[in-house]
């Protein structure tokens, strides 16, 4: 029997999905990892911003164009479902996966190229295992592709964002690589996270 939707179930499993990748990093690096918290909340930060922005911005515009958008955001939806209430454990994760890719698990370093490369193909990944494991505990989406054209795993993704996430990949890495020669500015971040609220709840 699927698991009801409720917002401390949601945020348990999405804190429970956190939990299980940071044990599998430690596990991988032989020691307890300490994050920086300083840094690790600037990726959360970038991945929340541009996510959602770049959410509501690509789904508008292929709505526009194709008379239907691409995907709906079921759990919590904002927006006309574009995105979700939700963002925080969806583009956020995405950010907490990166950093501790960035600092714990890629050991050499790569181009800008490479790293967008291997971000977006990241970012399929997660999502697939994400919504799926979601769909698996609690019988609905996190977020719904209209286009079925992945077989079995139609709806939990789609081919068409597969390129959206790439572009995420390029800009995030290019932001992020700007932002680390840069001292962390917590004004800087209080505005970022002004518009995502604004964006998120007054929009």
């Amino acid at each position: 029997m699927p698991l009801e939707i409720t917002i401390l179930n949601t945020t348990l499993f999405a804190l429970g999905f956190l939990a299980l990748f940071y044990l599998i990093v430690c596990i991988l690096s032989k020691k307890l990892i300490r994050p920086n918290f300083i840094i690790l909340f600037s990726y959360i930060t970038i991945f929340s911003l541009f996510g959602i922005v770049g959410e509501v911005f690509v789904n508008t515009l292929y709505s526009y164009f194709f008379g239907a958008p691409l995907w709906e955001y079921r759990l919590f939806p904002a927006h006309d479902g574009n995105i979700s209430y939700f963002f925080l454990f969806i583009w956020g994760s995405l950010g907490v996966y990166k950093y501790f890719s960035d600092y714990f698990l890629v050991k050499r370093p790569l181009t800008e190229f490479q790293a967008g490369i291997l971000m977006g193909t990241e970012a399929v990944f997660l999502e697939l295992l994400y919504n799926g494991v979601y769909l698996l505990i609690f019988g609905d989406y996190i977020f719904y592709y209209l286009p079925a054209n992945l077989g079995p795993l139609s709806h939990l993704s789609c081919l068409q964002v597969i390129p959206f996430y790439f572009i995420v990949g390029f800009i995030v890495n290019k932001l992020i690589k700007q932002q680390s020669k840069i001292k962390v500015s917590k004004s800087l971040f209080a505005f970022y996270w002004m518009i995502i609220i604004t964006f998120i709840f007054m929009v």
